[in-house]
């Protein structure tokens, strides 16, 4: 239940558990709750107005006037054709700008409510923190907001400099991998230096970090060095643990789906001489196939 503070006009109004809202964050709401009525085919009153958003007649006025400079409601005695296709004569109604911005404010409401209620928060809650959310959201969250809520179970997700520490318990891994031409991507061809590593990949899980480690066949002894590509820092020489190369989690890009159990990791890496150091251009993808159990692959 909103409370009142002592501020000319109620520049911000406070909830018992919220931080205040803004003058802008009510002004939406006070749109949203006219579009609300106006859809239903009720008359737009101050009265209406003042008991569902718990304000008294001065603040609905307030409020009011504020939506109309912006252009989107006219008051009585206007001389404008409303929407309901007849002149505004008495009472309050809604522009055609109103209407737009004010359905985008419901639909804003409804996406972040179902995506609140399908992550596990009570419907209640969902609603009260949709309403604080709507206001401040970029387009671009929405937007994905809306993918995950239309397709979560197919939705593909990119997770960037991940600590596989989250998803796994301290232990070793087999897993698949492979290393690729970036040039060649039609079809997609082994990258000549992947001959040099076995096709299984492991990762090493500690308290402190976790790691994937590629496994030279017997024999091999390249005189090449191997590098990944940092997220931050750039181009990066990978340490050798018993002459098998280590990149971190972090370097990598995951894709995963719902309903898919692999997910993919990616990471540049490049391979040069003794002395040299990597190019772009020059470099390879390591792909590597893992399982989302952490009861698979277990070795």
């Amino acid at each position: 239940m909103k409370k009142r503070m002592q501020t000319d006009f109620e520049e911000i109004k406070e909830t018992d558990t919220q931080l205040p809202s803004s003058r802008r964050e009510i002004e939406e709401d006070m749109l949203e709750q006219i579009c609300l009525i106006a859809n239903a085919g009720a008359e737009i009153t101050v009265e209406e107005l003042g008991g569902r958003m718990n304000m008294s007649r001065r603040e609905v006025n307030f409020y009011l006037k504020q939506l109309k400079t912006h252009g989107y409601v006219v008051r009585e005695k206007d001389t404008y054709t409303g929407l309901q296709g007849r002149r505004a004569e008495s009472g309050i109604f809604l522009t055609e700008l109103g209407k737009i911005t004010g359905e985008e404010f419901q639909y804003r409401h409804e996406i972040l409510t179902q995506f609140l209620q399908f992550v596990g928060v009570s419907e209640e809650k969902a609603k009260e923190d949709a309403c604080r959310m709507e206001h401040v959201i970029s387009e671009e969250t929405v937007q994905q907001i809306c993918n995950f809520v239309d397709y979560g179970n197919t939705f593909e997700r990119i997770l960037k400099q991940s600590d596989l520490r989250s998803w796994y318990r301290p232990g070793r891994y087999q897993f698949l991998m492979g290393i690729y031409q970036i040039e060649k991507t039609c079809p997609r061809r082994f990258a000549r230096e992947f001959k040099h590593f076995s096709e299984n990949i492991c990762l090493n899980v500690t308290e402190d970090e976790s790691s994937f480690e590629l496994i030279k066949r017997e024999g091999e002894a390249s005189s090449q060095n191997l590098w990944y590509k940092d997220p931050e820092q750039g181009w990066i020489q990978a340490e050798e643990r018993m002459g098998n190369p280590r990149i971190p989690s972090g370097a990598f890009k995951f894709l995963t789906r719902c309903q898919d159990p692999i997910i993919e990791g990616v990471a540049l890496i490049a391979f040069t001489r003794k002395g040299e150091k990597p190019v772009d251009w020059n470099s390879r993808e390591l792909d590597v196939h893992i399982w989302k159990s952490e009861d698979k692959g277990h070795e």
